[in-house]
C-alpha cells in the first residue's frame, strides 16, 4: 500500500452530502461495507440505476482504496467550514504547533490528511536533526557474557549448569516511550498512500531515523503516559499529532482483502475539544472560574447510570453552568432529546442554567423551563475568513467568561 500517485481518481463530497452513481468495483464495495458499518460513510446501490450512492456523516478526511486489479480511488470528505478554519481548529484543539508557524504548504489544494502528515514529518525531522532523546533503561536478560549486575537468586534457581548469566543491565538507548510513539505513528503512515508523491519517501526516511525505537504494542493511549521534561518538551506537539494518527488512521490489507487506508476526524468531538480549549485558555485569567470537560457524573442514587456533560463551568469551586456542544443544524428550537439531557444534568448537579452551543450564527434564544432550568441557545459560526473566525471564537469565550465571573 505504500505507493503514491499525484494523479488518480478522486471522489469529493462534504459532510452529510450524498454523491450519486459512484462507479465502484465489487472489491471496493466489499471493503467499504466491511470498514464502515457506522455513520462515518454510508453506501447504497444508486437510485439512478448505476453505481453506488455515498453519503458522508460528520467526519472529514480521506479514504484511499485499491482493488485487486490495481485500480486506485480516493474518497475525500471535506468540511462545510473553510479548510483553513478546520485546520486551525485541529491544531488548536490538540495543542499542536501555532497555526502559521509551521503551516503546511500543502494545505492549499490538498486534503487535510496530507497537510497534517506534512507538518508531522517536518517536526519529526527537526527532532532527528537536533538529536533523538536518549536515556537509561533497566533491562533483565539472560546472556552468555556478564555485562550488568548478576541477579543471584534467579541465577541460583537456574542451576549450576546454566550457560547464561541472568542479569540486570542499565542501557543507554533511544528505545524510550517518546520515540516509540513517534516510531509507531510513522510505521502506520508508511503503510498509507498520499496524493503528494513526495510524502511517502519522507515518511520512510523519518521512520528509518527512529529505527532504534520499537513501535510494537504502541497505541494512542500511550500518548497520555508521557511525562514531559525540559529535555522532552520538544516532543509534545509531534506526540499530539501521533495520537491523531494512532487513533484515527485505519489500515486494512489482510490476505484476499482490498487494501485501504482511512483518516477520518469526527467533527462533533473536534468541535467540543476546540471549544473546551478556547474556554480553558480564556478562563485562566479569571481565578474564580474553572472548566472541566467530559466530567463523569452519576444520575441515580445507586450510581449505576452515568452521564458526561461536555463542559462544566465551576465558580468558586461549585458547578455553575453546563455547556453541551451540538454539532448539527439548529432548527428554530432545540430537540426534546437535547432539552431532556440538559435538564437531567442540571438537576443532578443542582444548578439552574445550561447552554447548548451549535456551529452556526449567534443565537440569542433563552427558554425558562418549568423544570426550573434556564436553557440558553448560543452559536459559534465556523465560516468566514480565518482571521474573522479566530476573533469570533475568542470573543465568544470572553463573553461567556465575563458573564459568569
Amino acid at each position: 500500500m505504500a505507493t503514491e500517485a499525484a494523479e488518480r481518481p478522486v471522489i469529493r463530497l462534504r459532510e452529510y452530502q450524498t454523491v450519486v452513481g459512484v462507479p465502484l468495483t465489487s472489491e471496493q464495495v466489499k471493503a467499504l461495507r466491511d470498514a464502515f458499518q457506522d455513520e462515518r460513510l454510508k453506501l447504497a446501490p444508486s437510485w439512478s440505476g448505476s453505481g453506488y450512492d455515498l453519503t458522508a456523516g460528520a467526519y472529514v478526511g480521506t479514504v484511499a482504496l485499491r482493488d485487486a486489479a490495481g485500480g486506485l480511488l480516493d474518497i475525500v470528505i471535506e468540511p462545510k467550514a473553510p479548510v483553513d478554519n478546520l485546520f486551525y481548529m485541529l491544531t488548536y484543539a490538540h495543542r499542536l504547533v501555532e497555526f502559521g508557524a509551521h503551516a503546511s504548504p500543502l494545505l492549499a489544494g490538498a486534503d487535510i490528511f496530507d497537510s497534517v502528515v506534512d507538518i508531522f514529518v517536518r517536526q519529526v525531522d527537526d527532532i532527528a536533526r537536533r538529536g533523538i532523546y536518549r536515556g537509561y533503561i533497566d533491562r533483565e536478560e539472560a546472556a552468555a557474557f556478564l555485562r550488568g549486575r548478576l541477579l543471584v537468586a534467579s541465577q541460583v534457581r537456574r542451576g549450576p549448569l546454566a550457560v547464561t548469566f541472568h542479569q540486570r543491565t542499565n542501557e543507554f538507548t533511544a528505545d524510550l516511550l517518546e520515540n516509540r510513539i513517534l516510531s509507531a505513528a510513522l510505521w502506520r503512515l508508511a503503510q498509507a498512500r498520499f496524493r503528494d508523491p513526495n510524502l511517502g519517501p519522507r515518511v520512510r526516511r523519518a521512520l528509518a531515523a527512529f529505527g532504534e525505537a520499537s513501535p510494537v504494542g504502541i497505541t494512542a493511549a500511550h500518548c497520555d503516559r508521557v511525562v514531559y521534561s525540559r529535555l522532552t518538551e520538544r516532543y509534545r506537539s509531534p506526540i499530539n499529532l501521533a495520537r491523531l494518527f494512532l487513533r484515527h488512521l485505519s489500515l486494512e490489507g489482510q490476505a484476499g482483502a482490498t487494501p485501504f487506508a482511512s483518516f477520518l476526524v469526527p467533527m462533533p468531538r473536534l468541535f467540543e475539544q476546540f471549544v473546551a480549549r478556547l474556554l480553558a485558555e480564556e478562563l485562566s485569567a479569571w481565578p474564580r472560574l474553572r472548566l472541566e470537560d467530559q466530567w463523569q457524573i452519576y444520575l441515580d442514587e445507586e450510581r449505576r447510570l452515568e452521564g458526561r456533560p461536555d463542559l462544566l463551568l465551576y465558580r468558586d469551586g461549585r458547578a455553575a453552568l453546563v455547556l453541551d456542544t451540538k454539532y448539527k443544524v439548529y432548527n428554530e428550537k432545540p430537540t426534546n432529546a437535547d432539552i431532556n439531557q440538559m435538564v437531567t444534568y442540571c438537576h443532578t448537579l443542582g444548578i439552574d442554567r445550561g447552554v447548548l452551543l451549535y456551529p452556526g450564527d449567534t443565537f440569542g434564544d433563552e427558554y425558562r423551563l418549568k423544570a426550573g432550568v434556564t436553557l440558553a441557545i448560543r452559536g459559534l459560526s465556523l465560516t468566514g475568513p480565518l482571521a474573522v473566525f479566530r476573533e469570533r471564537a475568542r470573543a465568544f469565550a470572553r463573553q461567556l467568561a465575563a458573564s459568569y465571573s
